[in-house]
C-alpha cells in the first residue's frame, strides 16, 4: 500500500480512537447518569443517524463539486464537539454536541473514501478498504479498552469525553497531510446510477439490523448490571469487525454473495440472538457474529461503489452510500427504541427481517 493509503487509514484509526468509546458511554451518559427514558435515547440515535443522512448526501456533493481534500478536512475538525458531550452535562445541550460531532464525520465521510479510492487503483483497491476498516476499527477497540479502563479508575464521563479531543485533532492533522483530493470539480454532480441507488437501499434496510450498539449494550447491561462487561462486548465486537475487515479485505474471491450472506445475512443471525438472550456467552456470540458482519460489509460496500461508479461521481456515489445507512439507521433507532421498550425480542426480530429484505436486494438487483 502507498503512504497515502496509510495517511487516510491512520486518520480513520485516531478518529474512532476518539469517538468509539464516546459512541458507547452515550447511553450509560443519557440513560444512567442523566436518567433520560430509554426511548427518548433511541429517538437521539434517531436524530444522530437522520441528521447523519443528509450530511452524507451534502457531504459527497460538496467533495465532487468543490474538492474532496477540503470537504474531508472541515468534516473531520468537527468531529471534536463530541468531546464536551458530558461537560455540558445537559439532557438537551449533550445530546445536541454529540450529535454535531456525528453529523460533521458523516459529511466527511463520502470525502474521505472517494480520497483513498483515487490513490489507489482496481487492483488494490479492496484491500485497501480492508486496512482502512481495520484501522479504523482497531482504533475503536482501543477507545473502549480506554473508556473501560478509565471508569475502572473512577474518572467521570466528563473526564473520558474530554479524552477524546488530543485523538481528534491528531487524526485531522494527518487527513490534512494526505495527497489527494485537490481537484475541484466544478461541474454539478450528477445522481447516482440505478445499481448504486439499489446498493445505497440494501445498506439503508441493513442499518436496521446494523442499529446503534448501545442497544445490545443496554441489554447486555440490563443482563449483568455491570457497564464495564458491556462495554467490553462492544470491544469484541469492534475486535472482530477490524480483523474480518482485513481479511476480507486481502480475500481475492469476494463480492456480492460474500456481502450478502457473509455480511447482511450473519447480521440477521446476530440480533435474532440478541433477542433470543439469555446466558452472557450468548451476547457475546451475537456481538462477535455482527463485528464479522460489519467487517464484511464495511470492506465490501464501498469498494463495489467504486468499481460500479465513475470517478467523477465517486463523491457522490459513496455519499449515497453514507446516507442510505444513516437513513436506516435513522428508522431502526425510532423503531428500536420504542419497541425495546416493548420487549427486547420484538426490537431484534424487527433488526433480523429488515437484513435479510437487504441479503435479497443485493442478489436480485445489485449483482446483476
Amino acid at each position: 500500500m502507498n503512504r497515502e493509503v496509510w495517511k487516510i487509514s491512520l486518520s480513520a484509526f485516531f478518529a474512532d480512537l476518539g469517538y468509539q468509546g464516546a459512541i458507547a458511554l452515550l447511553p450509560l451518559l443519557l440513560v444512567a447518569a442523566l436518567k433520560l427514558p430509554i426511548y427518548v435515547y433511541g429517538i437521539i440515535e434517531a436524530l444522530n443517524y437522520g441528521g447523519g443522512a443528509l450530511m452524507g448526501l451534502l457531504g459527497g456533493y460538496a467533495a465532487d463539486r468543490y474538492g474532496r481534500k477540503r470537504v474531508a478536512v472541515l468534516g473531520n475538525s468537527l468531529i471534536s464537539l463530541m468531546s464536551f458531550t458530558a461537560l455540558a452535562n445537559s439532557p438537551v445541550l449533550s445530546p445536541i454536541l454529540f450529535l454535531a460531532g456525528w453529523w460533521s464525520r458523516n459529511f466527511r465521510t463520502p470525502a474521505r473514501r472517494a480520497m483513498l479510492a483515487e490513490v489507489t487503483d482496481e487492483a488494490e483497491r479492496k484491500r485497501a478498504f480492508g486496512i482502512l476498516h481495520a484501522l479504523d476499527i482497531g482504533g475503536g477497540v482501543g477507545s473502549v479498552a480506554v473508556m473501560a479502563a478509565l471508569l475502572l479508575a473512577g474518572y467521570s464521563f466528563t473526564a473520558a469525553y474530554l479524552i477524546t479531543l488530543p485523538f481528534f485533532i491528531t487524526s485531522t492533522a494527518l487527513l490534512a497531510s494526505v495527497r489527494a483530493g485537490e481537484r475541484r470539480g466544478g461541474a454539478k454532480p450528477q445522481a447516482p446510477g440505478l445499481k448504486v441507488t439499489a446498493l445505497a437501499l440494501a445498506s439503508a434496510l441493513f442499518g436496521f439490523t446494523y442499529y446503534s450498539f448501545g442497544f445490545p449494550i443496554l441489554s447486555i447491561f440490563l443482563h449483568t448490571r455491570s457497564d464495564v462487561i458491556s462495554i467490553a462486548a462492544y470491544g469484541l465486537y469492534l475486535a472482530v469487525s477490524a480483523v474480518v475487515g482485513l481479511a476480507v479485505g486481502f480475500a481475492k474471491s469476494t463480492g456480492y454473495k460474500t456481502l450478502a450472506f457473509a455480511g447482511y445475512a450473519i447480521a440477521a443471525v446476530a440480533s435474532l440472538l440478541f433477542g433470543l438472550g439469555g446466558s452472557l456467552a450468548l451476547y457475546l456470540a451475537a456481538a462477535a457474529l455482527l463485528g464479522l458482519s460489519i467487517g464484511v460489509v464495511e470492506t465490501l460496500e464501498p469498494y463495489i461503489v467504486a468499481s460500479i461508479s465513475r470517478e467523477e461521481e465517486w463523491g457522490v456515489s459513496m455519499g449515497a452510500l453514507t446516507a442510505g445507512r444513516s437513513l436506516g439507521l435513522f428508522i431502526s433507532n425510532i423503531a428500536m427504541g420504542f419497541l425495546f421498550s416493548v420487549g427486547e425480542l420484538y426490537a431484534y426480530l424487527y433488526a433480523f427481517a429488515a437484513a435479510l429484505v437487504a441479503a435479497l436486494i443485493v442478489l436480485t438487483v445489485v449483482a446483476r
